[in-house]
């Protein structure tokens, strides 16, 4: 048996997709630990469930992605999953109402440390619900339980529901709204290292943040002046192109020196705009370009071959917007052959993306597991 199977179906037939997937975890008799599964939202319910009948013993956590990808390969719908049989050790939980009372469940996620044997070489993955500006209350809640100690923290909003319903991500066979559930995974046979690759750099416009809501995510003013005003001057657009302008011109928060990527939501009609990340009172503040993106895949190899020579399997944490943009440029199939060259590795494209303390947008995160 092998230490992690990746499993994948492109099938759109819920049925066809998870028979496909069973019966490649079956040739590997896989008698998994912990599967991490990800899949398009409308069957999402039909996986989880099922899922967890066949593997009643296995801690199962899920996300639904705008794109299904993995080292066996890529679709728009279907089911991907990795299943980890062996070397790990893992706790898994849920935070209920993550807009507003999050902190009332830092048991839940004690009760799931506990189930370990050390917290040496061990991180911890959470599946968020996007959409209700939580994602910040959601990473502050995992860090008062964490008490300090050095568990990493990642994770992913989940991709945009259809139009009328909410975001959901499951556990066990249950799937939840306005939740986030969460999986402590100790790796028993080495090391657990993260990389975070940003396809932008810095241009010669800075700002400063002089009025935001952090709660709301809404920034009013730039220097004092209107934040929508300020940026269409800026890269010379109107009001009503600035919106297609910021995706191709993210800004970033320049906290000590690093580069966090915070995207526009919308453009409102006071000047103000609502961001996907929350912006605080005094930040400074750059617009970014793109860089050459093939460049930054190669730097990307490198990083990753230096962090961990010995890769059993990985995890992809990916944003949406970037999956666009690479099958905008017709790179995307690179992308998902660039990937698979690293390691066996399953991943997920959602709103949002969470390393450490920090929710990002825009960049994408590789868990990597000696």
């Amino acid at each position: 048996m092998e230490r992690c199977v990746v499993a994948f179906s492109s099938k759109s037939l819920k049925e066809k997709a998870l028979k496909e997937v069973i019966s490649q975890l079956q040739e590997k008799e896989a008698n998994p630990l912990l599967i991490i599964f990800v899949s398009d939202y409308d069957n999402h319910w039909f996986y989880a469930k099922e899922l967890k009948k066949l593997y009643p013993d296995a801690k199962i956590i899920g996300n639904t992605s705008s794109d299904i990808f993995s080292s066996k390969g890529s679709s728009c719908h279907g089911l991907s999953l990795l299943a980890i049989n062996s070397g790990i050790e893992c706790g898994a939980g849920i935070i209920f109402d993550i807009e507003y009372r999050p902190l009332l469940y830092v048991g839940h996620i004690k009760k799931a440390m506990a189930e370990l044997s050390s917290y040496e070489n061990t991180c911890c993955l959470e599946f968020c619900t996007s959409m209700c500006n939580a994602e910040e209350l959601v990473l502050d809640t995992i860090q008062e339980a964490l008490e300090g100690k050095e568990i990493p923290v990642f994770g992913s909003s989940s991709s945009m529901a259809p139009e009328g319903k909410e975001s959901i991500v499951s556990l066990d066979g249950e799937v939840y709204k306005r939740s986030a559930v969460f999986v402590f995974i100790h790796n028993l046979e080495g090391q657990i290292k993260f990389y975070c690759e940003n396809l932008y750099k810095p241009s010669e416009h800075f700002f400063k943040a002089t009025d935001v809501d952090c709660d709301e995510r809404v920034v009013y003013e730039f220097d004092n002046k209107p934040a929508a005003d300020i940026l269409a001057e800026t890269l010379k657009v109107s009001l009503e192109e600035l919106p297609s302008a910021l995706i191709e011109h993210p800004l970033g928060r320049v906290v000590d020196g690093e580069i966090f990527i915070t995207d526009l939501d919308k453009v409102m009609p006071d000047g103000s705009i609502s961001c996907f990340s929350r912006i605080y009172n005094h930040t400074r503040m750059v617009l970014l370009n793109l860089d050459d993106i093939e460049k930054v895949w190669k730097e990307t190899e490198l990083m990753v071959y230096h962090l961990l020579d010995d890769r059993a399997f990985f995890f992809c944490v990916n944003c949406s917007l970037r999956v666009e943009l690479f099958k905008k440029t017709k790179l995307y199939e690179k992308f998902i052959s660039n990937l698979s060259k690293i390691g066996p590795f399953t991943g997920t494209s959602g709103l949002g993306e969470q390393l450490y303390e920090n929710h990002l947008n825009q960049v994408m995160i590789l868990a990597l597991f000696e």
